[in-house]
């Protein structure tokens, strides 16, 4: 995996990149920069950004699925990225080809038992709901 996205700080080119990556069918070869964006907590756009395409990947690295996982249940993080979490790990878990690096049925376990937790929580009605929509998602993948 490369990371070609640079400083995240000076971000202009960096959602052309990844449209340009998208259409080409390249967002794979380059999770490890995706993941970084994931976790960059200054830029909001760049992680929304991300969380918009990682849901195409076909093949996700664990720590890309974790990330996401993460995002979903970190009540610090404002609604929108959360619920655009639930949404990507939805779409990367329903996919029945979808190559976790893992046992899939492990890696949908465990995803479903992080999202359990999140609805066992108080959540703003949004999120709740996104969340829930998620969890029939996976559950049904099962």
């Amino acid at each position: 995996m490369r990371d070609v996205f640079g400083n995240l700080r000076e971000w202009g080119d960096i959602p052309e990149q990844i449209a340009e990556l998208r259409e080409a069918g390249k967002l794979d070869e380059h999770q490890e920069g995706l993941l970084r964006i994931l976790r960059y907590r200054a830029n909001w756009r760049l992680r929304e950004l991300a969380l918009k395409v990682v849901g195409e990947l076909e093949a996700p690295c664990e720590e890309i699925l974790s990330e996401i996982l993460a995002i979903l249940a970190d009540e610090g993080i404002y609604d929108e990225a959360r619920i655009l979490a639930s949404q990507a790990l939805a779409d990367l878990l329903t996919k029945k080809d979808v190559n976790c690096g893992r046992d899939r049925g492990a890696v949908l376990g465990r995803a479903v038992g992080r999202i359990k937790m999140v609805l066992g929580s108080p959540q703003p009605p949004v999120v709740h709901h996104a969340v829930r929509k998620c969890l029939a998602a996976v559950c049904h993948a099962l």
